[in-house]
């Protein structure tokens, strides 16, 4: 039997693992909640998916140290085998090379897919970015 409070609380942990995992650098741990077919739809860039997906996100995390100060979960609606999550964020990323921080704002949303072992996993990560912070 569902429990879609339940499973939308799986969904929401998927979002905070995927943080962490960032902010870790583990790719390992990233990879574990991408769905095989995982689609990412970066702002301004075009679409990444498959091997070069996995090869955008190593660069990226082996390169930069990330911070989130605010990372707030927003609708979460889980139907059948798909859910979505929407979040808002501010991400502070600094070179791991040395240099200065920059600090990005935006909103995004994440599809997911349940698995055949139960598990939620990433299918469709989509977010824009804003220069300042909304909240201000």
């Amino acid at each position: 039997m569902i429990n879609l409070e339940a499973d939308k609380q799986k969904v929401m942990e998927v979002a905070v693992r995927e943080a962490a995992a960032m902010q870790s650098g583990d790719m390992n741990q990233y990879s574990a909640i991408l769905c095989t077919d995982a689609v990412f739809m970066p702002p301004n860039l075009t679409a990444i998916e498959g091997d070069e997906l996995r090869r955008w996100l190593r660069e990226f995390i082996d390169h930069s140290a990330v911070e989130w100060p605010r990372f707030e979960h927003g609708a979460t609606v889980v139907a059948g085998e798909l859910a979505f999550h929407e979040y808002l964020y501010t991400m502070r990323v600094t070179p791991k090379a040395g240099g200065h921080a920059a600090t990005g704002y935006g909103k995004g949303m994440q599809i997911l897919r349940r698995e055949a072992d139960g598990s939620w996993k990433i299918l469709r990560n989509i977010w824009n970015a804003r220069p300042a912070d909304p909240a201000a």
